[in-house]
């Protein structure tokens, strides 16, 4: 029986974790989840990330954002399908992890609420120093 990976949906802001809080997100969801993962990033978060490195003007901003770019590079970058490509970043997120039964990597409180409302798996930052998961994975 081949073992179909677990696809990890991963958000903007939770790409910035590893530098803001020396927190390796890839070991700490392998963790969480056990098994086989598949790391997403939506080319709608890649466009955030690039657009919030090119308006940094600190070096701890640009810094913070290069890091982000260059996580996103170790995942699969999939560009939604043209139903759902007009809506926002959050949107697209909610919808691609409903259609794979995937899990969203977020630090962001209104988008969490809203998969929780929807039962997508929540991974997050829990106490600046570890991940923690919500909702059920099947």
């Amino acid at each position: 029986m081949k073992v179909v990976p677990k696809e990890v949906i991963i958000d903007t802001n939770f790409l910035t974790v590893p530098s803001q809080f020396n927190v390796d997100i890839f070991s700490e969801a392998e963790r969480l989840l056990e098994g086989r993962l598949e790391y997403v990033v939506l080319t709608g978060s890649l466009e955030e990330i690039e657009k919030k490195l090119a308006q940094a003007t600190k070096v701890k901003e640009k810094r913070k954002f290069r890091m982000a770019k260059d996580l996103a590079a170790r995942c699969q970058i999939v560009e939604p399908d043209a139903r759902i490509a007009r809506q926002s970043v959050d949107d697209q997120i909610l919808e691609y992890a409903a259609s794979v039964s995937g899990v969203i990597a977020t630090n962001d409180r209104e988008l969490r609420q809203r998969a929780i409302r929807k039962n997508i798996p929540v991974i997050f930052l829990r106490g600046k120093k570890r991940l923690s998961l919500e909702g059920l994975v099947l």
